[in-house]
């Protein structure tokens, strides 16, 4: 579904899912924030919601994701900072992140586990 002209927001729906493997959301216009609930999706092993309008703290819940081996959230309005992530079979575009300086945030995204940081 990605670049799909999607609008709205994240369906906690999706969270019960939980057989999911991949979510590619990418390039559309997603808005309000991450569900909590991604923790369920145990499965999961791709998040690509990058370069869509989501706000608010990557969810603690995405350190269980133990399957997880692409996480792109570039291209949001994050904050915080990102709970320590494990992933398999890591390589350079696994972690993908507006981290770093600079930032339209008076305190940038913190990911110490990112392998690539589009702001630096």
């Amino acid at each position: 579904l990605g670049n799909g002209g999607l609008s709205g927001r994240i369906s906690d729906a999706i969270c019960k899912l939980t057989s999911l493997r991949r979510v590619d959301l990418h390039d559309n216009d997603l808005k309000g924030s991450i569900p909590r609930e991604i923790r369920n999706l145990l499965d999961l092993s791709s998040l690509i919601i990058s370069y869509n309008g989501i706000t608010g703290t990557i969810p603690d819940g995405l350190a269980n994701l133990s399957q997880l081996e692409i996480l792109h959230l570039h291209g949001n309005r994050l904050q915080g900072t990102v709970p320590r992530l494990t992933f398999k079979g890591q390589t350079k575009s696994s972690f993908i992140a507006d981290c770093g300086s600079p930032s339209e945030f008076d305190t940038p995204l913190d990911c110490p586990d990112c392998t690539m940081c589009c702001n630096s």
